[in-house]
C-alpha cells in the first residue's frame, strides 16, 4: 500500500513540475499535441514546430531563444507520445535530433533549422524562408 501511495506523490509532483514549466512558456509559445499538429497539416495551415522534451537542456535552451522572438511557435512535447507513434511522425519529416524547428504549409514541411544556431528573426520572420530543404509529405 505504501509503495503505491509513493509510487502516486510521485506522479503527482512529476504532473505538477511539468504543468508549472509549460507554464513558463512565452504567451506566443503554444504547447500543442500531434493530433493537433495533424489536424494543422491537414487544414493546409502553415506554422511553425518546435519538437523536443520539456526536460532536456537544449530543448530548453531553444526555448529561451523562441521566447525573444515575437512569431507565433507551436511546441510539441515528445514525452506525451507514445514513442511507436512520435518514430512514425519523424520518420516520414525525417527528424532526426531531439529537437527540431520546421516551418510547416499544410502537409509540407518547407524548412528546418537548429533553434540554437540559426538566426531565428530571419528564419521565423520570414514568410518565404531561405533554406530551400526539400518538401516532405505526409504519406
Amino acid at each position: 500500500m505504501r509503495l503505491v501511495f509513493v509510487f502516486g506523490v510521485l506522479l503527482l509532483s512529476l504532473l505538477f513540475y511539468c504543468g508549472d514549466a509549460k507554464a513558463e512558456l512565452a504567451d506566443h509559445i503554444y504547447c500543442i499535441t500531434l493530433d493537433m499538429v495533424e489536424e494543422k497539416m491537414l487544414a493546409k495551415e502553415e506554422f511553425f514546430l518546435f519538437i523536443g522534451r520539456m526536460d532536456n537542456v537544449d530543448t530548453q535552451r531553444g526555448l529561451s531563444r523562441l521566447e525573444s522572438i515575437d512569431q507565433t511557435i507551436y511546441f510539441l512535447d515528445t514525452r506525451e507520445i507514445a514513442e511507436s507513434t512520435y518514430q512514425q511522425f519523424a520518420k516520414q519529416y525525417h527528424i532526426q535530433t531531439l529537437t527540431h524547428l520546421a516551418h510547416f504549409k499544410g502537409q509540407y514541411q518547407f524548412a528546418v533549422a537548429n533553434v540554437l544556431t540559426v538566426d531565428l528573426a530571419s528564419f521565423l520572420g520570414s514568410r518565404h524562408c531561405q533554406s530551400k530543404s526539400r518538401l516532405l509529405k505526409l504519406i
